[in-house]
C-alpha cells in the first residue's frame, strides 16, 4: 500500500449529496488515501457537514484537506484541488458520486504494479433507481468517437493532471478534451475488470444540451474528429421524448448502446 491515492471532491451548495460521498470515501479499506474537498463558498450547509466529518477521517487515518475558495466553475475547482494533492494517483468523486463498494481502491492498487501505465479505468454503475441500474463497460479505444470514459471511474497520475490541466474554456466537455490530449500525447490507458463508481444518470450535460452540442462541435474542429456536426434541434426533440416517454427512451438507449440492466437486492 505504498501507492498513495488522492480522492478529490469538488462541490457547491451540495448539502443534500456531500454526506453520502464522504461516507463512501470513509468506508474505503485501502489505507494510503488522502481526501481533498474543494468547495466554492457554498451558501447552504455543505461546509458544516464537511466539518462534522473531519474527526472521523482523522480517526480512520485519512488526511482530509478542506479548501474553501472562489473558482470559475467545476473544472477550475478540479484544477485547484489537483494542485493540493500529494498522492500518486487521483480520482474525482464529486458530490453525489460513490465508490461501488468499500474495496474499490484496494482491488485496483493493493499488490498491483502499474509502472508504465498513465490512466487506469474501470466500469461504472449508472443507477436508474435504488434497485435497478446498468453497467457501462468503458473503452479508451473509442475516444475519437466521443467521451467513452467516465471521470468517476478513472485513476490518473497526478503529474499528468498537472501537466494537462482541464481547459476551462469548456464548461461541460473539459474532461473529454483532457482525455483526448492524454491519448494523443501517448499516455497509456489500461482497463481493469471492476466497477469503480456508482452514479445516477443526471448530469450537467443532460441538462444543458445546447452548450453540450456547442462544445462537441468545438472539439470536433479542434481535434479533427470524424463526427457529424451536432444538431441542437434533434437533441431537443430527443430530450422531449425522454421526458414524455422515459421507459421507452431507457429501453431504446440501452439497446442502442449495448447496456445490460441489472437488479440489486
Amino acid at each position: 500500500m505504498n501507492i498513495k491515492i488522492s480522492v478529490v471532491t469538488v462541490c457547491y451548495n451540495a448539502e443534500s449529496e456531500i454526506e453520502k460521498t464522504m461516507q463512501s470515501v470513509l468506508k474505503q479499506n485501502y489505507q494510503n488515501i488522502e481526501y481533498v474537498i474543494k468547495d466554492g463558498y457554498s451558501k447552504d450547509n455543505t461546509n458544516q457537514i464537511i466539518n462534522k466529518y473531519k474527526s472521523l477521517f482523522e480517526k480512520k487515518g485519512i488526511s482530509l484537506q478542506h479548501i474553501v475558495s472562489k473558482d470559475r466553475g467545476i473544472y477550475d475547482a478540479m484544477n485547484v484541488a489537483v494542485k493540493n494533492c500529494s498522492g500518486d494517483w487521483v480520482i474525482f468523486m464529486n458530490a453525489g458520486d460513490l465508490f461501488y463498494n468499500e474495496a474499490v481502491i484496494d482491488d485496483v492498487f493493493n499488490r498491483k504494479d502499474w509502472s508504465g501505465v498513465d490512466v487506469i479505468y474501470g466500469h461504472t454503475l449508472l443507477r436508474l433507481s435504488e434497485k435497478k441500474g446498468y453497467i457501462t463497460n468503458h473503452s479508451a479505444d473509442f475516444l475519437e468517437a466521443g467521451m467513452t470514459l467516465c471521470h468517476q471511474s478513472l485513476f490518473v497520475r497526478k503529474e499528468l493532471l498537472r501537466q494537462y490541466p482541464f481547459d476551462c474554456q469548456y464548461k461541460i466537455k473539459a474532461d473529454y478534451d483532457q482525455m483526448l490530449r492524454l491519448k494523443r500525447n501517448g499516455c497509456v490507458f489500461t482497463r481493469v475488470n471492476a466497477i469503480i463508481s456508482d452514479r445516477d444518470l443526471e448530469g450537467v450535460s443532460n441538462k444543458m444540451t445546447k452548450l453540450c452540442d456547442k462544445e462537441d462541435n468545438m472539439l470536433m474542429a479542434r481535434y479533427g474528429l470524424n463526427w457529424k456536426k451536432k444538431n441542437s434541434a434533434l437533441r431537443y426533440i430527443k430530450e422531449m421524448i425522454k421526458k414524455l416517454f422515459p421507459t421507452f427512451f431507457m429501453i431504446w438507449s440501452m439497446q442502442k448502446r449495448g447496456k445490460n440492466i441489472i437488479k440489486f437486492k
